[in-house]
């Protein structure tokens, strides 16, 4: 995981799934150094699940082929780090969804940058670096 310098977030493989060819060549560019979160795959999965019944397979095999090109990043050993960033939104008022947190402790514990279009709703989380390829 040395080389890894991205993580990407959900947004972000939606872009790449939709055919958006700027995100696509920046994804291209920085091929070896992208990775997912297992949160990530798990919402795209979902997603899938949510289709037509006549696109469903067409979609889950996208989905599936995504997944299983890039790395992806498990949630191991943030438990901590997720719970102290929560409680410290919460006092805040600046909570986030589970799940976006979830990518974004993952990214931050491994010194990755989330690659999003929501970079003010990551932003919320200190630290954390974002980028954002769609603009």
């Amino acid at each position: 995981m040395a080389d890894l310098k991205y993580l990407l977030d959900t947004s972000t493989c939606i872009e790449i799934l939709r055919g958006n060819e700027f995100v696509r060549q920046h994804c291209v560019e920085n091929n070896q150094f992208c990775c997912i979160s297992a949160i990530t795959a798990i919402e795209l999965l979902y997603g899938t699940y949510k289709a037509p019944d006549k696109y469903r397979q067409q979609e889950q095999s996208k989905a599936r082929m995504l997944i299983d090109y890039y790395d992806v990043i498990g949630i191991d050993g943030i438990a901590d780090a997720f719970c102290q960033e929560k409680v410290r939104l919460e006092r805040t008022g600046q909570t986030i969804e589970d799940f976006d947190l979830l990518i974004g402790i993952t990214a931050r514990e491994n010194n990755l940058t989330v690659v999003t279009h929501n970079t003010k709703h990551f932003s919320r989380i200190e630290n954390l670096k974002t980028a954002d390829w769609l603009v």
